[in-house]
């Protein structure tokens, strides 16, 4: 690297959407990204050579609930002290939505309400960044296979952890797919650490 080059902020990822406060405006600008990159089956890039599923069976003003899981935060879930995005230029857009629920969205047929999340929102292309990253087994990006429990599925974990940049996907593992549970930035230092275990215990490589 030379001298006085600037280091791109977020490594190898996208630049987060740019969004501006409004919230349906905000949705909107989400929603074009997920419809068109992450939605269109015809779009959406495959991962180790199985197709991605993302959740619509579930329609919710007109979008499918993956769109709305991927953009949002349980509403029980309240940040006490430090919000994720305190070092994010979206934390004076939302308002604090994540603690105020002044945006929120039901999900599971009503049974799970979740806050709008501005930080997740913007985050959306990095789904895409991190697969594709995945498939071409690039180091930034670490894969570990967790056992199932029960009659749960596997899940896959696909983390990338670099410039900045700390964001986790999480797939089930079916037979014919991977389905897209979550996809999140990593936030708590207990959480980094637990993930750090996991990756130790159940590292896995499709190559």
């Amino acid at each position: 690297m030379e001298v006085g080059e600037i280091i791109p902020m977020y490594g190898v990822l996208s630049s987060p959407l740019k969004l501006t406060g409004d919230f349906n405006k905000d949705i909107d600008i989400a929603y074009e990204y997920f419809n068109t990159a992450i939605n269109d089956r015809a779009k959406r890039p495959t991962l180790f050579d199985k197709e991605v599923f993302i959740e619509a069976h579930e329609i919710i003003e007109e979008r499918p609930s993956g769109f709305w899981h991927a953009i949002s935060i349980e509403e029980n879930h309240h940040f006490k002290k430090v919000l994720p995005c305190i070092n994010d230029e979206n934390i004076v857009l939302c308002d604090q939505n994540c603690n105020a629920s002044h945006h929120t969205i039901a999900i599971k047929y009503g049974t799970e309400m979740r806050n709008i999340c501005l930080l997740r929102a913007s985050r959306l292309p990095w789904i895409i960044d991190i697969i594709k990253l995945a498939c071409r087994n690039d180091p930034s990006v670490k894969v570990w296979l967790k056992p199932g429990t029960g009659k749960q599925s596997e899940k896959l974990y696909l983390r990338y952890n670099n410039q900045g940049a700390d964001y986790i996907l999480i797939f089930s593992v079916e037979k014919h797919f991977y389905r897209l549970i979550s996809a999140f930035p990593v936030f708590y230092i207990r959480e980094k650490e637990e993930f750090d275990k996991d990756y130790q215990k159940y590292a896995w490589s499709y190559f």
